[in-house]
């Protein structure tokens, strides 16, 4: 039975952590605005690190990117 408990309590934490890594197609940006990059005929231009480092992050302005500093780029 002390097995079962382990083994249940494994898959239920692995599970939670699991489900907090998954990415939606709203990216915020760094304004706090939200835009869905997919379809937008009023699109603003965003910027990304091509290093990709905060994992799709995306900045209202031209800069260098905080963590590898390097330019950012046009999406």
């Amino acid at each position: 039975m002390k097995h079962i408990t382990t083994i249940s309590t494994i898959l239920i934490i692995a599970t939670i952590i699991g489900g907090c890594t998954e990415t939606s197609k709203e990216q915020t940006v760094e304004t706090g605005i939200k835009t869905d990059t997919s379809t937008s005929k009023n699109a603003t231009t965003v910027y990304l690190c091509p290093m990709d480092c905060e994992n799709g992050k995306t900045y209202a302005d031209t800069g260098k990117c905080p963590v590898c500093n390097m330019d950012l780029e046009k999406k």
